[in-house]
C-alpha cells in the first residue's frame, strides 16, 4: 500500500472514529440535552470557577463568538448565568449554576463509560504512543 494509501485511510479513519464518538456522546447525553462542547464549558466551570468568555475561549480552543452561542443555550437551560464585569462593560464571566452542577453530574458517569469503551483494549503503551503522535499532529498543524 502507497503511504499516500495509508495516510488517506488512516485520515478516514480517524473521521469515522470522530464521527461514531460524537454519536455515542449524544446517545448518552442527549437526558441532559447537552452537546460536547457545552459539557466541555460546564466541566471547565465546575473546575476552575467563574471564567471570562475569551478564557472559556482560549481554554476550549473554540471563538469568543462560538462560546457566546454555546452559553446561549446553556443559559437558556438555566445551567450557566452570565455577567458583565463592572469595570468594563465589554468584559463578560461565564458562571456554573446549581442546575449546571447536577447537569454535569449526570452526564459525567456517562461520558467516563464512553471513554472506558474507546480506551479499554489498548495498553498503556498504546495510549503513550497516540499521546505522544497526537501532540505531534497537533505541532503540525499549528506550524
Amino acid at each position: 500500500m502507497a503511504i499516500d494509501q495509508e495516510i488517506l485511510e488512516v485520515s478516514n479513519m480517524f473521521r469515522l472514529l470522530m464521527k461514531k464518538a460524537s454519536q455515542d456522546w449524544n446517545r448518552g447525553a442527549c437526558k441532559m440535552n447537552l452537546t460536547f462542547p457545552q459539557f466541555q464549558i460546564l466541566y471547565s466551570l465546575k473546575s476552575r470557577g467563574s471564567l471570562k468568555v475569551s478564557e472559556l475561549a482560549d481554554t476550549l480552543n473554540l471563538t469568543s463568538a462560538a462560546i457566546t452561542g454555546l452559553t446561549d443555550k446553556l443559559c437558556s437551560q438555566n445551567y450557566v448565568e452570565r455577567e458583565r464585569a463592572t469595570d468594563d462593560r465589554r468584559v463578560v464571566y461565564v458562571t456554573i449554576t446549581k442546575e449546571g452542577v447536577d447537569a454535569i453530574d449526570a452526564v459525567k458517569e456517562t461520558y467516563r463509560e464512553m471513554i472506558e469503551r474507546l480506551f479499554d483494549q489498548l495498553s498503556k503503551e498504546d495510549i503513550q504512543h497516540l499521546r505522544r503522535i497526537f501532540a505531534q499532529m497537533l505541532v503540525n498543524i499549528d506550524n
